[in-house]
């Protein structure tokens, strides 16, 4: 007999193992790409060695910044976190650390004026185990924030309203 375990569902019905958002991945292959490029030029362009320097500066600047890129995947995930119902997920350079709705003051999308535009973040106000406020952008998670925090109310992954 054939047994299928089916992934796990949110009171709506959706899977919630399908919800994570990440830095999109063509944006971490070019900033991978730029740094190498980079690099390649500070090591065989003149023989200017401020510019070189300047250059190689530029190149390692870029490889971090894809490096991280590729390491907190995925930055924000909707988990089973029972028995609170589903958690959220959230990957950072020193780790995953899972927040409940009951460990969450709020989750509100932001946005205030940067450049001559409106940028908006998602913002995830935890109070358990410590307080932290997590600030996710659109390079955070690929997409519009606004996106995600509809995704979240309707997988249930919010936390109570006060």
């Amino acid at each position: 007999m054939f047994v299928h375990n089916s992934p796990p569902q949110n009171p709506q019905g959706r899977r919630t193992d399908e919800l994570s958002w990440a830095p999109k991945t063509s944006a971490v292959v070019v900033f991978g790409i730029g740094g190498v490029l980079m690099a390649v030029a500070a090591a065989t362009l003149g023989n200017d060695l401020a510019g070189r320097l300047l250059i190689a500066l530029a190149a390692v600047a870029l490889l971090v910044i894809a490096a991280t890129g590729a390491y907190i995947r995925p930055r924000l995930q909707v988990v089973d976190a029972a028995p609170g119902g589903p958690g959220l997920a959230v990957r950072g350079l020193s780790g995953r650390r899972v927040y409940t709705p009951q460990q969450m003051r709020r989750v509100r999308v932001t946005s205030y004026p940067r450049l001559g535009r409106r940028v908006k973040t998602l913002e995830i106000d935890a109070r358990e185990p410590e307080d932290r406020l997590i600030v996710l952008s659109r390079w955070d998670l690929g997409t519009d924030p606004q996106d995600v925090y509809e995704a979240l109310d309707g997988a249930g992954a919010l936390p109570p309203q006060p």
